[in-house]
């Protein structure tokens, strides 16, 4: 079994504040996404990390270091416009690396409370998706895509529906057995633009192939935005709002926030934030905001 961490995209939901770092290593509670699934990584065959050009220094210096090895292979892109998408990126690993074993695949930007020696043991030959339950299907409304299952097998799946009909919100991680692979370039070839989301391909596989379902519930984060951003950090910062220790905070409130780095915060107050490094707030009230590196916000 080959294991492949997908982190090649360009999260635009959280620009600024990924504009010039990827999504994968920013820091929850002060410390890179990635390290949490790499800390827990049971298999002894280091994991490929798919990443793009553009960022392809920042996981180099990253992984410079570690005791775990990953194998990095880089796409040729350098702008949102130009990324493969994660199956597309799928399919270039398999050819570029004549992939030719069962693959566990991970999404970069997912944090994941179950082992994953659990998961990879729950497979029994067919696709494998890990599925969370999220208790109310109103919670997955438009947000996540969703597994109807019988028994332990997926029946149907619904991508972000207006209507989910089961609270079982589909993770970024799968484990396709060696004989999916072609399909991934095949779904490509049939697939309409925007129409390459994992979600989409899983509904495709369906018709062609029987798909296991791992169910768990617990803390799981999908960092799509600022809100899971900011959710993931208070959850490992013990629920409080996490602030960088070089960071200078006076005469502040800072509630369910994020401050990156070191930075000049006065008189201000902040909810539902994400506050870069290099940045100054003096005498402000700001919620729900992304405030970018080198910021100077002064109120009146």
């Amino acid at each position: 079994m080959k294991t492949i961490i997908l982190a090649g995209g360009y999260a635009r939901r959280l620009w600024p504040i990924t504009l010039d770092r990827p999504k994968p290593l920013l820091p929850v509670a002060g410390k890179p996404i990635l390290d949490y699934t790499l800390e827990k990584y049971p298999f002894s065959d280091p994991p490929i990390l798919s990443v793009n050009r553009r960022f392809e220094g920042d996981f180099l210096r990253w992984a410079k270091g570690r005791q775990l090895p990953v194998e990095l292979v880089v796409e040729e892109s350098r702008a949102e416009e130009e990324k493969l998408g994660s199956v597309g990126a799928l399919a270039y690993l398999v050819e570029r690396l004549a992939l030719d074993d069962d693959l566990l695949v991970i999404g970069g930007d997912n944090l994941f409370p179950f082992d994953l020696e659990a998961f990879a043991g729950a497979f029994s030959g067919d696709p494998l998706v890990a599925l969370c339950d999220l208790g109310d299907p109103a919670r997955a409304r438009r947000k996540y895509g969703v597994a109807v299952v019988e028994g332990d097998r997926v029946v149907e799946f619904q991508e972000k529906p207006e209507a989910p009909k089961s609270a079982l919100a589909s993770t970024a991680c799968y484990l396709f057995p060696r004989r999916v692979l072609p399909y991934f370039k095949e779904f490509l070839a049939q697939s309409s633009a925007g129409g390459d989301a994992p979600g989409y391909f899983l509904s495709w596989l369906l018709a062609r192939e029987p798909i296991q379902a791992f169910v768990f519930s617990g803390d799981w984060f999908d960092i799509g935005g600022r809100e899971a951003y900011i959710a993931a950090n208070l959850h490992f910062a013990g629920g409080e709002s996490w602030v960088h220790p070089e960071a200078e905070v006076r005469a502040s409130r800072i509630q369910r926030s994020v401050v990156l780095g070191p930075c000049r915060i006065e008189g201000a107050v902040l909810t539902g934030c994400v506050v870069d490094e290099d940045v100054e707030l003096i005498g402000v009230r700001l919620e729900d905001m992304l405030i970018g590196r080198g910021s100077r916000l002064r109120g009146s």
